[in-house]
């Protein structure tokens, strides 16, 4: 068996955009999963700043999101600990100079740097879930 994509839909207007994707597990481990391909929106940007993130989770597990490149940049790490137990997460950083979260130029410059969004997982578990959404506009 393998995981359920329940959602994966990417809105670009060719300034702002967001991504939407939920997945049931399971069990198979999530390894450097490409979220979202910045070379497929057009015009395509050279990299994006991350405005918002929105993040429900339901299992016993962690969640850690990376900026693509030969040694991947950690943008974001959520775990859960609960079975049971739906946790949201919510991030905003339109406050953040140049209103979000942005790749720096250090790691814009390192080798194989692509901007794209990857998730790794670690504990995932049948019966776990998430769905998230990002906001993101070029940088």
């Amino acid at each position: 068996m393998a995981n359920t994509t329940v959602v994966n839909q990417t809105e670009w207007d060719g300034t702002r955009g967001s991504l939407h994707f939920s997945l049931a597990s399971d069990g198979t481990a999530l390894s450097d999963l490409l979220l979202l391909d910045i070379s497929t929106l057009a015009p395509a940007p050279a990299a994006i700043k991350f405005r918002t993130v929105q993040l429900k989770m339901q299992g016993n597990f962690t969640l850690d999101f990376e900026i693509d490149a030969t040694t991947d940049t950690n943008f974001l790490t959520a775990e859960v600990q609960t079975v049971d137990e739906t946790k949201s997460f919510f991030w905003d950083f339109r406050d953040f100079p140049g209103n979000a979260w942005h790749v720096t130029t250090t790691n814009k410059a390192a080798a194989g740097f692509t901007g794209d969004l990857l998730v790794t997982s670690t504990g995932l578990a049948s019966g776990d879930d998430f769905d998230l959404v990002i906001t993101f506009t070029t940088d």
